[in-house]
């Protein structure tokens, strides 16, 4: 449904319409089939989305929204290994055989987030198409305004705007960094080159003296290759100019051969990367989820998965309370999102740790634990 009115009252309020939105959309209307729940979205949709590849434990989470066969029949493409050169000049595989769900996908990203997003409308969910401008309140009465002009009432708010993290920016929280990554990505088109020692349609992964690179084959036979580094290094070499880019992509000894005949769609595309957890305490009602609450280094390949398990968690707390007026729910949310952030963090850096062939070079310096010359 597509709310053109303005007096619109609502029990669940979600802003943005990404994976960790519209899963929380679905899993409440799901629990509550009676719930009044409006997702708003103004954002304009990237031509190019970083995060295309999803590892084998995002299925039993698409099992518990009921959209799997949604999901089965868009245009993904199924991934059984990893490769990285990680530790050492040489490649390795993770074959993902080992794991439980022994299938990971490639996705075609455009159409994972409508799939979510249709099904989301088609269980009673509303849309409203602008940016949430203003938010006051408290408790079971809080106010929207938004860039369209409408304003909308509301019990409880589901924050999952990514990394805009649209109700902590406007609370004035501060989150903890771990870092000052950022991705700096590149789309090509064409097939790539042919290799007896590498699989062109594996993720692969290939640690660098300024950070790390990843390539992964997508959808319309494209391909994404991400330099990934901290903020002053990647302004100090000037790698957002696609020549210096290209320079540092014929230094590798695994990515370029997976470019082969492609040629660049892009300049280099520059996103925020850097991990971060915002801590602070919420107003009663406020629940942040996905990117939101916590942001993952690309390295785990764990962003869409982590959006759903939030949002199927956020949606169970909210129905605690709507239902028995049980808070608990949220306190258990908010332990939960703390505890995963800090095992994150370990183990963010025991994996960083594991490369030692630059210990000279301030970004390796920095995620070891030394201060950077």
């Amino acid at each position: 449904m597509l709310l053109r009115q303005t007096n619109s009252d609502f029990d669940v309020f979600i802003i943005g319409a990404g994976p960790a939105g519209t899963a929380a959309a679905i899993s409440l209307r799901e629990i509550i089939p009676d719930i009044r729940v409006c997702i708003a979205d103004g954002g304009k949709t990237a031509a190019f989305r970083i995060g295309e590849s999803v590892p084998p434990p995002i299925q039993p989470f698409l099992d518990q929204l009921g959209v799997m066969s949604a999901f089965a029949q868009a245009e993904h493409s199924p991934s059984f290994r990893t490769l990285n050169a990680w530790g050492s000049a040489r490649l390795e595989s993770n074959e993902f055989l080992l794991h439980v769900h022994q299938t990971g996908w490639r996705l075609n990203r455009a159409h994972f987030d409508a799939m979510l997003k249709t099904e989301a409308m088609r269980r009673g969910a509303i849309f409203v198409p602008a940016r949430v401008t203003a938010l006051t309140g408290n408790a079971h009465d809080w106010r929207i305004e938004c860039s369209n002009a409408e304003k909308f009432s509301t019990r409880y708010i589901v924050d999952a705007s990514g990394g805009a993290a649209i109700a902590a920016r406007k609370l004035k929280f501060t989150p903890r960094k771990l870092d000052r990554l950022i991705a700096c990505a590149v789309f090509f088109a064409g097939r790539a080159r042919q290799s007896s020692t590498i699989d062109a349609n594996a993720p692969l992964i290939e640690a660098c003296q300024h950070g790390w690179w990843y390539t992964a084959a997508i959808p319309d036979n494209k391909r994404v290759v991400m330099l990934m580094t901290d903020t002053d290094i990647a302004r100090r070499l000037g790698i957002a100019r696609m020549p210096t880019w290209l320079r540092h992509l014929s230094l590798t000894d695994h990515i370029q051969a997976c470019t082969g005949m492609a040629s660049p769609l892009t300049q280099p595309l520059v996103f925020p990367a850097s991990s971060r957890y915002f801590a602070d305490i919420y107003p009663f009602g406020i629940v942040p989820a996905g990117d939101a609450v916590s942001r993952f280094d690309p390295l785990s390949s764990q962003g869409i998965v982590k959006a759903l398990r939030s949002a199927l968690y956020a949606s169970y707390a909210i129905a605690d309370h709507h239902l028995k007026g049980d808070t608990m729910g949220f306190f258990k949310y908010f332990t939960l999102m703390r505890d995963e952030f800090e095992h994150y963090a370990t183990t963010w850096q025991t994996y960083y740790r594991q490369e030692q062939r630059w210990p000279d070079a301030p970004f390796w310096q920095r995620r070891h634990g030394m201060k950077p010359s």
